[in-house]
């Protein structure tokens, strides 16, 4: 059986470079950062394959591929400070502060946040830092304005409370929902890149993507995007 080296290895040349994301310093990260804790144990045999995996309940860590091209359009440096929404027990978390400065993940559920915070320890990461919320649309005004906001899961809008936290010139990655399916988590969407230039929010759709929609995202009745 490969090892988890061996399998996060194939996962960056079978998965991410063949679908051209080149960014030496994102397919290091997701090479140094293994899946398999952050998951159920019965999942964890599923930790590389190319699809959302459930964590908890109506809770999924997203396709590496999809988080790589998150992670590519928020052009994550050294001296960033970025937002992570949705931290679950970690993962993005934990591979963004290996890009950024500083990170800041929120999440709503007290158990999630103790493990996300258990994972970073062991894995001596200290730049980075989990936030119990009360909803994920609300991101984490007091450590903002933030370079780069990650929405980790499919979104329905872009709530203004997290557009008021990015920094002029920050950029916001996410998957813009465009239809759900019945018999599958993940819907249909699109990866939606929003970036900040002076006072205004210029929005960008790129790449098609699934993802499951994230709670506190979904469209309010007679809402239209």
């Amino acid at each position: 059986m490969p090892t988890s080296l061996a399998q996060r290895e194939h996962m960056a040349l079978g998965q991410l470079l063949t679908n051209r994301i080149l960014d030496l310093h994102i397919l290091q990260a997701m090479v140094g950062i293994p899946r398999e804790p952050f998951l159920p144990e019965g999942v964890r045999g599923a930790a590389y394959i190319d699809e959302d995996l459930e964590v908890a309940a109506g809770r999924f860590l997203m396709a590496p591929l999809t988080f790589a091209r998150l992670l590519e359009l928020a052009e994550i440096t050294p001296s960033s400070r970025v937002l992570v929404v949705g931290a679950l027990e970690g993962y993005c978390a934990a591979v963004a502060a290996k890009l950024a400065g500083h990170v800041v993940a929120t999440e709503t559920d007290a158990v999630l946040v103790a493990a996300a915070n258990d994972h970073l320890k062991r894995l001596t990461i200290r730049n980075a830092e989990i936030k119990q919320v009360s909803s994920l649309a609300e991101g984490f005004a007091p450590s903002s304005p933030y370079d780069a906001i990650i929405i980790c899961g499919a979104v329905d809008f872009i709530p203004e409370a997290l557009e008021a936290q990015l920094a002029v010139g920050g950029r916001l990655a996410a998957v813009k929902n465009i239809e759900c399916r019945p018999d599958m988590p993940a819907g249909l969407g699109r990866v939606l890149l929003v970036r900040r230039i002076g006072n205004t929010l210029q929005y960008r759709e790129h790449f098609d993507a699934a993802a499951a929609l994230l709670p506190g995202f979904e469209r309010p009745q007679s809402f239209t995007f």
